[in-house]
């Protein structure tokens, strides 16, 4: 079973009170989940991204199964498939969470569509902000409903001069022991402090290599960490990950995934 995932979120003063809206129905359209989520106070870029997490939560109940996302959301769809640098330390953390929660799916694709074949997700969107709480419209595990569950709490805010962290030693996880990174666009001429990475691709254990930068550093430790974290069995269903240097102005790209995996680089 392939799962369809409708996502959109809303802010009303950006920021303001915001909400999200979540749909998922399988391959032949059977609904599965409507749910509309009031978010308190955000931007629209942070309640697009609460809907997508809120989204991928509810579908890893649904037990591992192929997920496709539609969002009418450019700018989400472009940073979650490496189009677009995340600049924000607002957003920076929610994609890294969207993306930890990805690495649990074993296949998925993203695509942005107009907001016409997104009307539903909008609209439960606007629900969420119109009630001021958490609205389940449906749920395959209760059927129709109009229950209201407690609305969510204020999202964690990230300091806005919050400085990279030096590079650490990974700490001891399951298999896989290793993880591979590979270059796919190198850093811009004089942009990198480490004068480059200094290799194309590596597989990366119990320690960084030599000559990455902190900046690249910080980027690559979240999904270094959660795919070492990964339970064997579901290794080789990890896709490969892209992950953008975080100094403005480096452009360096990078391709992650389990070393030996069936969908590495």
């Amino acid at each position: 079973m392939t799962l369809i995932i409708h996502v959109d979120g809303g802010s009303r003063g950006n920021p303001g009170p915001a909400g999200a809206g979540v749909v998922i129905c399988d391959e032949s359209g059977r609904r599965l989940h409507e749910g509309a989520y009031f978010l308190q106070r955000l931007t629209n870029n942070e309640a697009e991204y609460h809907a997508l997490i809120r989204a991928l939560e509810r579908a890893a109940r649904l037990g591992p199964a192929p997920v496709k996302i539609r969002s009418d959301s450019e700018l989400l769809v472009r940073q979650l498939t490496g189009d677009y640098r995340v600049k924000s330390q607002r957003l920076a953390p929610l994609v890294q969470k969207a993306q930890l929660l990805l690495l649990r799916i074993p296949r998925w694709s993203i695509e942005h569509v107009p907001r016409e074949l997104n009307r539903r997700a909008d609209e439960l969107a606007n629900l969420a902000m119109d009630r001021g709480a958490d609205l389940i419209v449906f749920d395959a595990d209760g059927g129709a409903a109009e229950a209201r569950v407690p609305a969510a709490s204020p999202p964690p805010r990230a300091d806005e001069d919050r400085a990279p962290q030096p590079p650490a030693e990974l700490e001891p996880a399951s298999p896989p022991a290793y993880v591979r990174v590979a270059v796919k666009s190198a850093p811009s001429l004089g942009a990198c402090p480490a004068e480059g990475c200094g290799f194309s691709s590596v597989q990366i254990g119990n320690t960084l290599p030599a000559g990455l930068c902190v900046y690249a550093a910080h980027a690559l430790l979240p999904t270094l960490l959660a795919i070492r974290g990964t339970e064997p069995a579901e290794a080789d269903a990890i896709p490969t990950m892209t992950v953008r240097c975080s100094r403005n102005g480096c452009d360096a790209v990078f391709h992650v995934s389990p070393a030996g995996s069936s969908n590495g680089t």
